[in-house]
C-alpha cells in the first residue's frame, strides 16, 4: 500500500462539500472495482483510523470513532463487504452515526493510470486541465454582478476559489459594485472553498487589516489566526452597508465569511440559518494498487476569539430570518429603507422611494379580486385599462399592452417599464375619475376618464 495526497502542511482551508480537495477525482461506482478480502479491509480500517486518531479536530469523538470502527471490524460486522465502494460508504456511515460532521467523508476511488504514477503525479494532468477550464468557464464562482434599483450593488458568488485567476475575478466583481449605495453579497448557493478568498474579499470591506477568526489545530496543538488582506486592487467598500444572503446550503468557507462579518458587525445577515460546517478539512489518499481510499478529515475548529464560539453543528443564525428565496428582496428593501431614512436630498429620496415601493410589493404581494380589478377599467383619453386573461392590462393608444401589477393602494407597476407607474384618482363619491402616470424622475401627468 502506498500513501498519496498526504497533507501538504495543515494550511487553513475550508473546503466545499464533495470529493477530497487533493484528488478532485470522482468516487468509484459500486461494482466497478476488484473485490477485497479480510486483510485488505483490515488495512483500510488501520489507515482510516490512524488518520482520525491523530488528525481529527475533536479528540473525544475521534477516540469514540476509532474504538467503534475497530470493534466492528473485530466483531465481523464488515465481513460481508467485498466491494471497496460499499465498504467505504459503510465506514463513512458508521463514523457519521458516532459523530456527525458535514465535512467528514470516506470514499473509494479508481486507481491512477500507471503512466500518471510513473510520472510522479497525484492525479491525471488531463483532469487537472479540465478542472482549470471548468473553473474559468464559470468565472471562478462569480456568477452575477449587477446594480439593483436604488443603486444597490448585488454580487452572487457560489464558490470561494483560490489562485491568481480567481482573485482577478473577485477583484473585478468587487470593483464593479464599489460605487453602490449599499452592497448585497449572495451566498445562498455557496458551499465553501478557500480561506484565502475569504481573506481577500474581506480586505475590500474593511479600511485596514482585520483579525477575522481563530483556528485550533489539534494535531499540531496550536492556534492559527486569520486576518483580512492588507492590500486589495481597486477601491475598498468601507462606507456602504453590507448584506449577506444565506440558506441551508451556505456551508464551510461561505459560513466563515458570514460568521466573520456578523461578529465584526460589518454585515447584516438575511435568510436561513447556514449548514453548520465549522471545521477546516484536508484530504488523504491511500493507494491499494487496484483501487484507492480517500478520507476528508476535519482538522481545525473555527471560533470567535472574543467568546470561543463557532458555528459547527449549529450554523450561522441570520439577523433577519426569512426563507432563502425571499432573502434578496427583504435585504434590498431593508437597505432602501435605511438609505431613504438617512437621505436629506429630496431628489435622491425620490429615487430610493421609487425603488422601495417596487421591492416591498415583491416582499408582500398584493392580490386583487376580479371585482376589485374591474373598478379600474375604462378609457382615459389615450390610455386604456382593461381586463384580459384574469388580470389587468394597460395600453396607450395603439402601443403595446402591459400587465398591471398592484404595488400599493391604487398604484400599479406597468409591465417591465421600470421608469413608469400608474395610479388612479377618485372624486368625493369614491368614483374613479382619472388615471395618473408617474415617472421615476418625479414627473407625472393625468388623463380624465372618458364619460365623466
Amino acid at each position: 500500500m502506498h500513501v498519496r495526497g498526504i497533507f501538504r502542511g495543515l494550511i487553513v482551508v475550508c473546503c466545499a462539500v464533495g470529493i477530497a480537495a487533493s484528488s478532485h477525482a470522482r468516487p468509484a461506482q459500486e461494482g466497478s472495482l476488484p473485490p477485497i478480502d479480510a486483510a485488505t479491509r483490515a488495512a483500510i480500517v488501520d489507515s482510516i483510523t490512524a488518520v482520525i486518531d491523530s488528525v481529527y479536530v475533536l479528540g473525544e469523538p475521534a477516540e469514540r470513532i476509532v474504538k467503534e470502527i475497530r470493534r466492528a471490524l473485530a466483531a465481523g460486522e464488515y465481513d460481508s463487504f467485498t466491494d471497496p465502494s460499499k465498504f467505504a460508504e459503510r465506514l463513512h456511515e458508521d463514523c457519521q452515526r458516532i459523530n456527525h460532521d458535514g465535512h467528514f467523508r470516506i470514499f473509494a476511488l479508481p486507481p491512477l493510470d500507471p503512466s500518471v504514477v510513473a510520472a510522479g503525479h497525484d492525479e491525471d494532468p488531463e483532469e487537472v486541465e479540465l478542472r482549470k477550464r471548468y473553473r474559468k468557464a464559470i468565472n471562478y464562482g462569480f456568477k452575477k454582478a449587477e446594480i439593483l434599483d436604488g443603486g444597490v450593488g448585488y454580487l452572487r458568488f457560489d464558490d470561494f476559489g483560490q489562485g491568481e485567476d480567481a482573485f482577478e475575478a473577485a477583484a473585478a466583481a468587487m470593483n464593479f459594485i464599489a460605487n453602490s449605495s449599499a452592497v448585497i453579497l449572495d451566498l445562498r448557493h455557496n458551499g465553501g472553498g478557500s480561506g484565502s478568498m475569504i481573506r481577500f474579499i474581506c480586505g475590500y470591506l474593511f479600511e485596514e487589516e482585520q483579525h477575522l477568526i481563530n483556528w485550533d489545530i489539534r494535531a499540531e496543538k496550536k492556534t492559527v489566526q486569520s486576518h483580512s488582506a492588507d492590500y486589495v486592487p481597486g477601491r475598498r467598500i468601507t462606507e456602504q452597508p453590507v448584506y449577506v444572503l444565506t440558506s441551508g446550503n451556505t456551508f464551510s468557507a461561505a459560513e466563515e465569511f458570514t460568521f466573520d462579518l456578523k461578529n465584526l458587525e460589518r454585515a447584516t445577515v438575511v435568510g436561513d440559518t447556514t449548514g453548520g460546517g465549522g471545521h477546516t478539512v484536508a484530504a488523504k489518499i491511500f493507494d491499494f494498487e487496484t483501487f484507492r481510499v480517500g478520507i476528508r478529515v476535519p482538522y481545525g475548529r473555527a471560533y470567535n476569539p472574543l467568546n470561543n464560539e463557532g458555528w459547527e453543528g449549529v450554523g450561522v443564525i441570520p439577523h433577519i430570518p426569512v426563507p432563502a428565496d425571499q432573502a434578496l428582496d427583504v435585504a434590498h428593501a431593508d437597505a432602501l429603507r435605511k438609505l431613504l431614512d438617512a437621505e436629506e436630498n429630496e431628489r435622491a429620496q425620490v429615487v430610493y422611494h421609487w425603488a422601495l415601493q417596487d421591492v416591498e410589493s415583491r416582499v408582500k404581494p398584493i392580490e386583487l379580486t376580479r371585482k376589485q380589478m374591474k373598478k379600474y377599467t375604462g378609457t382615459f383619453g389615450p390610455r386604456r385599462v382593461f381586463m384580459r386573461d384574469g388580470g389587468l392590462r394597460y395600453q396607450r393608444e395603439r402601443g403595446p399592452e402591459y400587465e398591471l401589477v398592484p404595488i400599493g393602494k391604487d398604484l400599479f407597476r406597468v409591465g417591465d417599464l421600470g421608469y413608469f407607474r400608474l395610479s388612479f384618482g377618485y372624486d368625493e363619491r369614491g368614483k374613479i375619475t382619472k388615471v395618473i402616470g408617474h415617472y421615476s424622475d418625479g414627473r407625472r401627468n393625468e388623463n380624465a376618464k372618458d364619460g365623466n
